[in-house]
């Protein structure tokens, strides 16, 4: 076997110990000094490097500005379009207070919408039924309903909004009424408004706000009312079914409270009038005339 450390150290190259003679005699060519060398590593070293610059492709660019635009745009419409809601049944009343500390008094069978995250931009309800308003000063304040619209700043004013009729009462400050025909009138404290069919606005001035009003003490006061409203405020504040004959319509002046029961409240509308009721079994009230 051959030792191959042996042939190593003594093979053609000779010893080991004759390196130095061989290395001595080798001559490798390099063009630049130690320190030459040592000058260009530094100096590299000391380069500062560029910044890296990535480039986005221009389509996910587009992609990602209109991401963002639409989640603006959506969390501008979850402001301006979240709502709340306060239904006040009926046979009850309600207090509302809005984002301001505006007061809503509401009676029966009444409905309040409202925007609260919005509130700061515009101060708006939606409003249908009757109520009492005390608006806090500030922007501009509107109670839209169907037949109109009204516009304060800081004020107190009363609003029958039901059906075909819309009436507004003030009180305190004052109160701009328009119509869906965009004729408008501005109220002053005891000035009463009432929107035509025809979007026309009749003004009584010095008008009793206790009529407007009375509703907040369980008193519904009437001048030349039909009497079918009359019957059917009874339903709204007893939470009942009144049913009147065809032939049955007059005009009702007069007032009831709710204080009294509802068998009193119908007597005492029904007799000026010839008229009698009666109770079914289910809980409705039949209102027919005397023969």
């Amino acid at each position: 076997m051959i030792n191959k450390d042996k042939h190593i150290m003594n093979g053609q190259y000779g010893p080991l110990s004759n390196s130095n003679e061989f290395f001595s005699k080798v001559e490798i060519p390099f063009e630049k000094s130690k320190e030459e060398v040592w000058e260009m590593m530094a100096s590299k070293l000391n380069e500062k490097q560029a910044p890296k610059v990535i480039r986005m492709n221009r389509s996910r660019l587009v992609f990602r500005y209109a991401a963002i635009f639409l989640f603006a745009i959506g969390v501008a419409g979850f402001f301006r379009f979240y709502s709340k809601t306060v239904d006040c049944p009926r046979g009850q009343h309600f207090s509302a207070i809005l984002p301001d500390s505006s007061v809503v008094e509401m009676n029966a069978e009444s409905s309040l919408k409202y925007y609260p995250l919005w509130w700061p931009v515009s101060r708006e309800v939606k409003f249908d039924g009757e109520g009492f308003f005390k608006v806090q000063k500030g922007s501009k304040f509107r109670v839209r309903s169907r037949y109109g619209k009204t516009k304060v700043l800081g004020t107190s004013f009363n609003i029958y909004s039901r059906d075909d009729d819309y009436k507004v009462t003030c009180l305190t400050g004052q109160v701009k009424v328009v119509s869906k025909a965009k004729e408008k009138v501005v109220l002053n404290p005891k000035d009463h408004a009432e929107i035509g069919a025809d979007g026309s606005i009749g003004v009584q001035k010095n008008y009793n706000t206790n009529e407007s009003t009375a509703w907040m003490n369980n008193m519904f006061i009437f001048t030349s009312e039909s009497i079918s409203n009359v019957f059917r405020e009874i339903e709204r504040q007893y939470d009942v079914s009144v049913q009147i004959g065809s032939n049955i319509d007059f005009q009702y002046s007069g007032y009831f409270s709710k204080e009294k029961s509802i068998d009193d409240v119908l007597s005492l509308i029904c007799k000026p009038f010839g008229l009698i009721f009666d109770q079914r079994a289910d809980g409705t009230y039949i209102i027919t005339q005397i023969n």
